[in-house]
C-alpha cells in the first residue's frame, strides 16, 4: 500500500505532544505505513531517544528528522504568544521534498482517533491544498477584516492536505514568503491568514471530522463520535494550567499514556500548577478593548422594545463586531429604583446586557467597569454623565438627529400626536463632550450631518465621517430571476409617527394587490391599537402579521414588489436597505440619501395626518407595478447599490478599525 507522508513542525519543547500525536496515528491506523517528517531547528538527543523507543511497539512507520537553519524565517512576524517560529516551516515542504507530490501536514496539538486513509485519498487535483473551515474565525466575524466574504472558505491551517506538485508549479513557497513579509492587508493570525490569502480560491473544503476543534464540538455535538482528528486549538491545551474546554481532551491523555513520556506527565503538570499558585497576577496588556454600547432598547432582548436602533445594536453591532481584541457590553440605562446598588446583568446572544445601578452608585460602577470606549447609536440617555474619568471617549454614530424643526413637522399629526422626547440634557451632554474633545462623530447618512451640527451645536468644521448602516445580503437570492408577487409591505412599529393608517387606506383603494403590515404597537399601545382597530376587518387584501423576525420577515420582503413607507419622519431606515437587498422598490414621502427617488418613487412631503395625499401613494404604486421592465431595472440597481455600499464585511472591517483607533486616543 502507498506510504502516507506526514509532516510536523515543532521545537524541542513540543516533542512530547508530537510523540502523542504520532502514537494516536499508529494506534488507529495499523494497516498503513507512515513516513513521519519532523521539521525543527533542534531536537535533543534525549527526545530523539524517546521517539526511537516507539520502534519497540510499532513497526509501520519511519521517522525522518529535518533540522533547519531558520535564519530566513526569523524575519517573519510572530504575534500570537503560544505559537513559535516553527509554524512557518510548513511553507517550504514542497521545496524541501521535490520527490513528493502529496503530503499531510499536522500541528502537534492534536490527536488522531480514526483512519487517515480517506483524508489521504481525497482528490485535490486543481487545488493547492485542502482544509477544514475554521469555526472560531467564523464565530468572531474576522474574515471581512482581510477582505473575505462571510460565507467564503477560510480554513484552519493546523490540518492540511498539500498538493506539493502544484505548489512547486505555482511557486507557492515564494508567494507565501513575500506575503508574510509584506502582507496584502492587516492580519492577526499570521501564517494561517497568509495561507488562506495566498491559496484563496484554490483550497478544497474538507469535512469537519478531519479538524474537529472545541468550536466544532460546541456547534455540532452530534458529530463528536465521528471526529477523526481532534485539534486542541488556542492557548488552552489539555496539558496546560488553563482549563481546556474541549470535550475530547481526555483522548490526549489516553494516547500520552502509550508514549515513553507518560511517566513524567503527572510530575510536570503538578509543578506547573504549584508554580501558578505562587505567581502573582499581573494585568494583561493584551486584554480586549472593552466597549460599552449605550442604547435604550435591544430589539426585544432583556425585555426591551422592538425598534430600529435596537435592531441595529443587536443584529449588527453586538453580533458582528466582538472579536479577539474587542469586547462589547450593552448598557440600557439607569435602574429606576434609585437605591439599587448593583447593575442587573442579562446574557443575550452571547453579549452581557446591563441595566445600571441607581444614580448614587452609577459613578462607582463605571469606575469599576473601566470601559475603554463608549459607543452610542444616537445617544438617547444622559447617564454617561456619571463617567467621571475625563480620558474616556464617546463614539457617536449619528442615526436620527431631530432638531426642533423636525419636531414641529412631526407635531402636525393630529389624529394621534407623537410623544415628544426632546431631551436638552442629552444634547448638552454631547456638546460638553465635544467641547472637551472627547467625542468622535460618524453618521449613517450624509444628509444627517447638518442636522447633527444643529442639534449638538457643533462648529461647521467638525468632521463627521460616513459609516453606512449594514444589511445582510442573502447569497441564495437572485434579484434577476426571483418571481415577485403583487404584494406591498409596510414594516415598522405601529405608532403615530409611522402613520400606519395611511397604509391601510391605500390597501382599501387598491383591492387588486395584497398588502401586508409587518409590526405591532409598543409605546402607547392602547391608543395606537384603537386607531388601527377599524382596519383589522372588512379589507380582504390587508393582512396584519404582527411582529415578525428573521426568515419569516425576509420572505415577506422577498415576495413583495414594493415597500411603502408613510412616516412623517424618518432618517435612513434599515428597512429601506433590507427591501433593496431583495430588489423591493420604495414608495415613500421620505427620501433619505435620495434612495426613494433612485429606487422607487418619492411622493414629496406629506404633513399632518396625510389623508389628503393618499392619491400620491396609490399612483406611485400603480406606476411601478404597471411598468414591469422599469421595475426590474430599478430592482437590480437597488440590489447592487446595497451590495456595494451597505455590505456587512465592509461594515465589520471599518467599524472595528474605528473602534481600535478611538480606543487608542
Amino acid at each position: 500500500m502507498e506510504h502516507i507522508h506526514l509532516f510536523f513542525a515543532l521545537n524541542d519543547r513540543y516533542c512530547q505532544h508530537c510523540c502523542t500525536t504520532i502514537v494516536s496515528i499508529l494506534e488507529n491506523n495499523p494497516n498503513e505505513f507512515f513516513n513521519f517528517y519532523l521539521l525543527s531547528d533542534y531536537i535533543s538527543d534525549k527526545n530523539r531517544q524517546q521517539f526511537a523507543r516507539l520502534e519497540k511497539r510499532y513497526s509501520h512507520f519511519k521517522i525522518r528528522y529535518h533540522i533547519i537553519d531558520d535564519t530566513d524565517f526569523r524575519r517573519f512576524a510572530l504575534n500570537i504568544d503560544y505559537i513559535s517560529l516553527q509554524t512557518y516551516y510548513r511553507y517550504a515542504i514542497a521545496e524541501w521534498y521535490p520527490q513528493l507530490d502529496k503530503a499531510i501536514y499536522l500541528d502537534c496539538d492534536l490527536v488522531v482517533n480514526g483512519s487517515l486513509r480517506e483524508l489521504w485519498e481525497t482528490d485535490i487535483a486543481g487545488y493547492l491544498c485542502a482544509g477544514v473551515p475554521d469555526l472560531w474565525v467564523e464565530n468572531i466575524y474576522y474574515k471581512p477584516e482581510i477582505g473575505f466574504a462571510l460565507d467564503e472558505l477560510y480554513i484552519n491551517a493546523g490540518v492540511l492536505l498539500l498538493n506539493l506538485k502544484k505548489m512547486r508549479e505555482e511557486q507557492t513557497y515564494r508567494t507565501l514568503c513575500q506575503a508574510t513579509i509584506q502582507p496584502p492587508c492587516k492580519i492577526k493570525f499570521q501564517d494561517q491568514d497568509i495561507i488562506n490569502l495566498v491559496c484563496r480560491g484554490k483550497i478544497k473544503c474538507l469535512p469537519e471530522k478531519f479538524n474537529f476543534t472545541t468550536e466544532n464540538a460546541v456547534r455540532h455535538p452530534v458529530q463528536i463520535p465521528e471526529a477523526v482528528i481532534i485539534h486542541y486549538t488556542g492557548e488552552r491545551k489539555p496539558w496546560g494550567v488553563k482549563r481546556c474546554w474541549n470535550p475530547l481532551k481526555h483522548l490526549y491523555f489516553k494516547y500520552l499514556e502509550k508514549t515513553p513520556y507518560s511517566s513524567r506527565l503527572q510530575t510536570s503538570t503538578l509543578l506547573k500548577k504549584i508554580a501558578k499558585l505562587f505567581t502573582p497576577k499581573r494585568p494583561n496588556p493584551n486584554r480586549p478593548i472593552r466597549v460599552a454600547l449605550l442604547i435604550d432598547e435591544f430589539f426585544g432582548g432583556a425585555g426591551t422594545a422592538f425598534g430600529g436602533y435596537g435592531f441595529l445594536a443587536r443584529h449588527y453591532i453586538a453580533k458582528y463586531l466582538p472579536c479577539d481584541d474587542i469586547q462589547i457590553d450593552v448598557l440600557l440605562g439607569l435602574n429606576r429604583k434609585k437605591r439599587r446598588r448593583k447593575a442587573i446583568k442579562t446574557r443575550v446572544d452571547n453579549v452581557d446586557v446591563y441595566t445600571l445601578p441607581g444614580r448614587k452608585h452609577a459613578a462607582k460602577w463605571f469606575k469599576k467597569q473601566n470601559y475603554d470606549l463608549y459607543f452610542s447609536i444616537e445617544l438617547t440617555t444622559s447617564f454617561l454623565q456619571y463617567e467621571k474619568d475625563p480620558s474616556k471617549r464617546l463614539l457617536l454614530w449619528v442615526q436620527d438627529p431631530r432638531p426642533w424643526k423636525d419636531w414641529l413637522e412631526i407635531q402636525t399629526v393630529k389624529l394621534f400626536p407623537e410623544f415628544c422626547y426632546w431631551n436638552t440634557q442629552v444634547y448638552e451632554l454631547v456638546h460638553k463632550l465635544y467641547s472637551e474633545n472627547r467625542v468622535t462623530f460618524v453618521t449613517q447618512g450624509r444628509f444627517l450631518i447638518e442636522k447633527a451640527r444643529c442639534l449638538y451645536r457643533l462648529s461647521p468644521e467638525v468632521p463627521i465621517d460616513y459609516l453606512p448602516n449594514p444589511v445582510d445580503i442573502d447569497p441564495l437570492f437572485d434579484v434577476k430571476t426571483y418571481p415577485k408577487k403583487n404584494n406591498i409591505v409596510f414594516i415598522g412599529r405601529i405608532e403615530s409617527v409611522k402613520r400606519g393608517w395611511l397604509f391601510c387606506e391605500i390597501a382599501k383603494r387598491m383591492p387588486e394587490y395584497q398588502f401586508y403590515m409587518l409590526g405591532q404597537s409598543f409605546r402607547e399601545k392602547e391608543q395606537n391599537d384603537s386607531i388601527m382597530e377599524k382596519y383589522r376587518s372588512g379589507i380582504d387584501n390587508l393582512h396584519f402579521t404582527g411582529h415578525v423576525e428573521g426568515e419569516e420577515k425576509f420572505n415577506y420582503i422577498k415576495d413583495a414588489k414594493i415597500l411603502v413607507n408613510t412616516s412623517i419622519h424618518e432618517a435612513l431606515p434599515v428597512t429601506f436597505l433590507e427591501a433593496l437587498a431583495y430588489g423591493t422598490l420604495l414608495v415613500s414621502c421620505q427620501n433619505p440619501e435620495s434612495l426613494t427617488e433612485k429606487f422607487g418613487i418619492y411622493t414629496g412631503p406629506v404633513l399632518g395626518d396625510g389623508f389628503d395625499k393618499l392619491d400620491l401613494f396609490v399612483e406611485a404604486i400603480r406606476t411601478l407595478i404597471n411598468n414591469e421592465e422599469k421595475r426590474k431595472a430599478l430592482s437590480i440597481a437597488g440590489y447592487e447599490y446595497v451590495k456595494q455600499i451597505h455590505n456587512v464585511p465592509d461594515f465589520i472591517r471599518n467599524s472595528r478599525e474605528l473602534i481600535r483607533r478611538e480606543a487608542r486616543k
